[in-house]
């Protein structure tokens, strides 16, 4: 399942522009990856959503706060979402 984020403020990174970003749902592994990295708490986050995205990280580091706070929320729903029997 992925889930696609609209940005409400695009941005630009190496010539390309982004007014969305689709996030798949996690996997442990995908946790495990981050935390095994010697690095701080925002720069394990980034690289989280870089991996869940599929994006560089300069993208992720290059939104606007109200659109990475949109990525947490998507992570969020994931992670308390329950797929229906």
């Amino acid at each position: 399942m992925k889930e696609i984020i609209t940005l409400a403020f695009p941005i630009t990174v190496d010539g390309h522009e982004y007014a969305e970003l689709t996030m798949r749902r996690p996997k442990v592994r995908d946790r495990l990856m981050v935390d095994k990295a010697d690095i701080s708490e925002s720069e394990s986050e980034i690289r989280y959503f870089s991996h869940l995205c599929e994006v560089s990280p300069d993208i992720i580091e290059e939104l606007d706060w109200s659109d990475f706070v949109k990525l947490r929320e998507t992570l969020q729903a994931f992670l308390v979402s329950r797929q229906s029997a």
